[in-house]
């Protein structure tokens, strides 16, 4: 959304929705015309970014190009720099499979070499590239379970990795929470996947309105349109059928231990894979969850026999 060229709608939306009160916003954006927006990047006006990164250089200019054929990322890296010294946080998104896993070391170098580490609002984290589409080979995607135990291998060898996070950082401080302070997990628990199940509406730049993002563009899907005259019309049938997609509506899901953490999985990939809406997509949950809940108790345990320690050496 953050192209030059959107410029006055961004302003329009961000001048309206002041005038209603106080509001917050962010943007998922390839952040290669950044500057377009410089006095409008703050913590009280867009104060949250998602930009994507695939890898170095060398990588992420090969699948991130422009129509000319030149490559993005270094007007991309210098515009995140830009985001982050005006105090806005910035989430770096790469997008992971097996021909660029490797190179992530080089990736969390460059990271620390520019210095985004040592700003409060920074991260880095990664996503794994899904076969939702006819270009992506199934066989050079990872699922997440195997995304976490290659970054785990490379954080062993390489320090730097530190400063990007794996896919169940998330997950192991939620346990550790409830170890540590004795937190009831049902606060956490959750009936679907994500917000194209319950309140996210997804509107295009032609008026076409769409519950999940990464099914736009597909008239056949999409649960409703805006008309010349301002009008929102909704198929509430299609509407109702994203809502209706919970861990409840789905037969593997009701008899599965792990749903309430798991909240069924993507639809949109379960789709691709599996020809059905309502059907789970695990994408190694199961192993990713007994092994955040393992390593996060043997955090535990070892900060509780440290203290223990500290104790007896230093009793009050």
């Amino acid at each position: 959304p953050l192209l030059a060229e959107n410029r006055p709608t961004i302003e329009y939306i961000l001048e309206r929705a002041f005038a209603s009160g106080k509001a917050n916003f962010s943007a998922i954006t390839n952040g290669t015309e950044l500057e377009a927006y410089q006095d409008l990047l703050a913590p009280d006006k867009i104060s949250w970014l998602q930009i994507t990164l695939d890898g170095i250089p060398q990588e992420h200019d090969k699948r991130r190009i422009y129509a000319d054929g030149k490559g993005s990322y270094e007007k991309i890296a210098q515009n995140i720099t830009r985001a982050l010294d005006l105090g806005v946080r910035v989430a770096v998104r790469m997008n992971i499979d097996r021909n660029n896993v490797n190179k992530l070391p080089d990736l969390a170098d460059e990271i620390v070499a520019r210095g985004w580490n040592k700003y409060k609002g920074f991260q880095a984290y990664t996503a794994v590239v899904t076969a939702s589409n006819s270009k992506t080979e199934v066989k050079t995607t990872l699922n997440s379970w195997e995304l976490d135990l290659q970054l785990n291998s490379l954080r062993q060898e390489h320090p730097n990795m530190r400063v990007i996070n794996r896919p169940d950082d998330g997950l192991m401080a939620g346990v550790r929470e409830i170890f540590a302070e004795n937190r009831e997990p049902i606060n956490s628990f959750k009936a679907s996947f994500c917000g194209a199940h319950n309140k996210m509406y997804v509107f295009d730049p032609f008026g076409d309105i769409y519950a999940c993002w990464e099914k736009t563009g597909d008239p056949k899907i999409r649960i409703g349109h805006i008309t010349e005259d301002s009008q929102v019309i909704l198929n509430e049938e299609l509407n109702q059928t994203w809502r209706n997609r919970t861990i409840v509506s789905n037969p593997v899901c009701r008899k599965c231990r792990y749903s309430f953490s798991c909240g069924g999985g993507c639809a949109a990939v379960a789709m691709s894979n599996k020809g059905k809406f309502y059907t789970n997509y695990c994408d190694g949950f199961a192993h990713r969850f007994r092994a955040s809940v393992a390593e996060a108790y043997l955090d535990y345990v070892a900060g509780t026999e440290v203290e223990e320690r500290q104790e007896l050496l230093c009793p009050v």
